[in-house]
C-alpha cells in the first residue's frame, strides 16, 4: 500500500432523501380541523416506529408520514 492510501476516503455514502417539512407538507396547517391517526414506520435497518400525527383525513395522514420519512415504508393502522 502506498503513502497516500486512506481507508476512510473509500467510505461511500448515498446521498439520502431529506424530509420535506413544513405546514400542509407534514403537519397540519394551523386552525386546520383534524383528528389523530396512527401510523406504522418502516424504514431500513431500524426498528418499526408507531407514530401518531394529527390530519383532517387519512390520505393527508399518509402524506405528512411519506414527507416525514423519505424511503420509508408508511401505512396507517388502527
Amino acid at each position: 500500500m502506498g503513502k497516500d492510501w486512506n481507508p476512510v476516503l473509500l467510505w461511500r455514502e448515498e446521498r439520502q432523501e431529506e424530509a420535506r417539512l413544513g405546514p400542509g407538507v407534514s403537519r397540519a396547517r394551523d386552525g386546520e380541523q383534524t383528528r389523530p391517526f396512527k401510523l406504522l414506520v418502516l424504514m431500513a435497518n431500524a426498528p418499526a416506529m408507531k407514530v401518531t400525527l394529527l390530519a383532517p383525513n387519512r390520505r393527508a395522514a399518509l402524506r405528512y408520514g411519506k414527507n416525514r420519512w423519505p424511503g420509508a415504508a408508511v401505512e396507517v393502522v388502527q
